[in-house]
């Protein structure tokens, strides 16, 4: 039988994207990145979808499923708020872990050339 489910590399469509930051039961404090896809219909017709990434907690992308686009985003975001509820001292909004800058060795340098002399006019 064929897998009739969706198979998406990512989420190009994204309706809802933020970053949450939380503490873990294990006291951990953590940041993730929620993304939310826009529903689409299956192959099927009959059957929607809604693609959702929530760093930490999913492995890639699952889906929540629903008999139209509003039941299906509907599901997703109900996984997301079962997780809101789950986590302790939520703060949506937290700002995102931002990649280190190269060190000053690693970039290349600009040779800076030194500005033009003015030369003065000579009265008449």
């Amino acid at each position: 039988m064929k897998d009739w489910r969706p198979k998406l590399s990512s989420i190009d469509d994204p309706i809802a994207d933020d970053h949450w930051q939380y503490r873990t039961e294990d006291g951990a404090q953590r940041i993730s990145h929620i993304l939310i896809g826009r529903p689409a219909p299956v192959a099927d017709g009959k059957t929607w979808y809604c693609p959702l990434s929530f760093e930490h907690v999913t492995k890639g992308i699952e889906y929540a499923y629903g008999v139209g686009p509003v039941d299906a985003l509907m599901n997703a975001m109900y996984f997301v708020r079962r997780r809101f509820y789950e986590f302790d001292d939520v703060t949506p909004r937290a700002k995102a872990p931002r990649a280190k800058p190269p060190s000053a060795t690693s970039r290349p340098r600009v040779k800076k050339r030194a500005a033009p002399l003015k030369r003065a006019r000579k009265k008449a």
